[in-house]
């Protein structure tokens, strides 16, 4: 019985592991100071100078000559000097710390010399490893640079990863190590960007649109883990996902840019016979933009600011000789777009060439600013506001008109606030604050009508406003404080702290708000076309969707679901570094889910229609 409960709270403290954070935002360096001798020197000062900003970090080894830098800005290119007293000073220059990892280097200092008499060369072993605390991989702004991308979307640069797989005709999706591609989680510097509803496919936020979440030129690194084993690390279990955006610097640096594209640049149909292939149908892409960055006080205060908007036009041209349905002339369909015009004054819309449309603005600014030799404070807010517009495709057996599309409007706003704290020699803070607020307000195309499918033989003619986004809204606001201390101890490296997230949530979802008419084919041989233009025969099947709490027919009705999740969570985690090649990880971590809003309660289902439900079912749910 001991054993069963031992393995089960194994297996518990395992799955929480998977159910933490994973808000990765900075770097770190580790190594040795020792001697001629491999002795450790205790107290030498160790000093990394971030050269584009000079922001210092300092800190002393300790027993074993071990040290560790802590919430160090990613990148670099760094200087590192070690400095001990009656030693000759030792460097390393042009050091770049990848996200999220920990760039290890042993010094081996020797003793200065009064007077030189004969020269001996000493061999100088030196580690050059990163840390990486798990299975992941970092894409940092070199490849960032090389990688090339049509879209410019978060998917181009992940897919580069070997674990990592885009999943196509699937909005950017992507599935890393095998898992679902909606496991996830994405965070842009600590703020919570992926979808905690789970509605776009690429888990990202506003990716219902096809847009990506921020500017890839406001990046400067991304990480994606799989499996870390730091307990202060979790909350997926497919990838993690962090980005960080680029900073300011000493030096004023920007960019300004402006990326075209059209038919003529794309080439011809791949899926084509090569003698045969055409070229697509008319379409432009742009995107145009500008960053800049500098210093506001030199080493001291920086501000990077990077604006972007994106413009897609792409058509949808419609060879009607394809069609399979009954209908067989332009002037057979061009007659029932007339016959709706006149009778119910409603325009369906454009079916021989619809255009799908992507307009999207980006934001995003950052300030840095070095407080004194040990508190470092970074905010950053990202704007992304992004409208679609997307007509449903035809076939050879549907035709679907203009006016039928969905029409999906975007906005999401994030702040980040990280203060980074050096309180001793050993122990440092990492104090992260971010809030994310997004709406999703999806609605139809065109004036109020209902949707109307009509059975024309092998075919169908669909048209009125989508069903499914006549009432229909969805808006997240998530808020997350973590509060993460470091201790290093001799060989121990220990980690503790406080996980907080709450998530506000109200969404806004009833189809068929203006009807669902369907006009299939009857025993007497009309199809549904025939008995629509003849106006005197009903629908095969009349679907309407009301909200029960009042009349409202719009996103403001009371119906709407609005409930609020807290989570939190307390983790512990030591680092022991045996030797240079090993270090084990021993960690702890509980989490706590609150659900604070009460669960609506249906009495009458409860009380009477389960006793109803009971006559045609039996209690394994099987028909009678």
């Amino acid at each position: 019985m001991r054993i069963t409960k031992i393995l089960s709270f194994l297996l518990s403290a395992f799955l929480l592991h998977f159910s933490a954070t994973a808000q990765i935002t900075t770097s770190g360096l580790a190594g040795t100071v020792k001697n001629e001798k491999n002795e450790g020197l205790v107290g030498a000062t160790v000093t990394a100078t971030h050269e584009p900003t000079g922001t210092i970090y300092r800190v002393q080894s300790r027993a074993n000559g071990r040290f560790d830098i802590t919430n160090m800005n990613n990148g670099g290119p760094y200087t590192i000097e070690v400095t001990y007293v009656n030693y000759q000073t030792d460097k390393k220059a042009d050091v770049f710390l990848n996200l999220g990892e920990v760039f290890r280097y042993d010094f081996i200092l020797v003793l200065n010399a009064t007077s030189l008499s004969e020269v001996t060369v000493a061999a100088r072993s030196r580690t050059n490893l990163d840390s990486k605390g798990g299975t992941g991989s970092s894409i940092g702004r070199d490849k960032i640079e090389l990688t090339t991308s049509v879209g410019r979307s978060i998917a181009d640069y992940i897919k580069i990863i070997p674990f990592a797989k885009t999943l196509n005709g699937n909005e950017g999706a992507v599935t890393i190590a095998g898992q679902n591609n909606r496991y996830n989680s994405f965070y842009v510097d600590g703020a919570i960007n992926n979808d905690v509803f789970g509605l776009a496919n690429s888990g990202t936020n506003g990716g219902q649109t096809g847009a990506a979440p921020i500017s890839i030129d406001a990046i400067d690194q991304f990480q994606v883990m799989i499996s870390p084993y730091d307990a202060s690390v979790g909350n997926f279990t497919g990838g993690g996902i962090n980005a960080v955006t680029k900073g300011g610097t000493n030096k004023i640096e920007g960019s300004i840019y402006y990326l075209f594209r059209n038919e003529k640049l794309a080439g011809k149909n791949p899926t084509q016979r090569k003698d045969t292939a055409q070229r697509f149908p008319a379409f432009k892409n742009k995107t145009y933009g500008f960053r800049v960055g500098g210093p506001i006080i030199k080493n001291k205060l920086f501000y990077f600011l990077s604006v972007e908007q994106q413009k897609d036009e792409t058509p949808q041209l419609y060879d009607f000789a394809t069609y399979r349905g009954n209908t067989n002339t332009v002037a057979g369909v061009e007659a029932l777009r007339s016959f709706v015009k006149t009778t119910y004054g409603y325009d369906v819309g454009d079916w021989q060439a619809t255009t799908r449309k992507l307009e999207v603005d980006r934001l995003t600014a950052k300030i840095d600013w070095n407080i004194s030799s040990k508190h470092r404070f970074t905010a950053s807010g990202r704007y992304n506001k992004a409208v679609a517009t997307n007509p449903s495709l035809s076939s050879s057996t549907t035709i679907n008109f203009g006016n039928g599309a969905v029409y999906i409007p975007n906005r999401t706003t994030s702040f980040s606030a990280e203060l980074k704290s050096a309180f001793t020699k050993s122990i440092s803070n990492k104090l992260l604050a971010t809030y994310s607020d997004v709406i999703d307000d999806r609605s139809i195309v065109g004036d109020l009508f209902p949707r109307v499918s009509l059975n024309d033989g092998s075919g169908t003619f669909v048209f009125g406003g989508e069903n499914s986004s006549t009432q229909n809204l969805l808006t997240q606001k998530n808020l997350s404080i973590v509060d993460n201390i470091r201790i290093n101890i001799k060989n121990h490296s220990i980690s503790t702290g406080v996980d907080f997230e709450k998530f506000k949530v109200f969404n806004v979802f009833i189809q068929n708000t203006y009807g669902n008419y369907n006009y299939g084919a009857t025993t007497g041989g009309l199809t549904g076309v025939q008995k629509f233009l003849a106006n005197n025969v009903g629908p095969t099947v009349y679907n309407l969707g009301f909200p029960n709490t009042d009349k409202t027919l719009n996103d403001g009705t009371g119906a709407g679901a609005k409930f609020e999740v807290n989570k939190l969570a307390f983790y512990l985690n030591d680092e022991i570094k045996i030797g240079n090649n090993l270090t084990v990880n021993v960690g702890l971590r509980a989490d706590k889910w609150m659900f604070p809003t009460k669960p609506y309660t249906d009495n009458y289902t409860n009380d009477s229609a389960i006793v109803q439900y009971a006559k045609y079912y039996d209690l394994k749910g099987a028909r009678s």
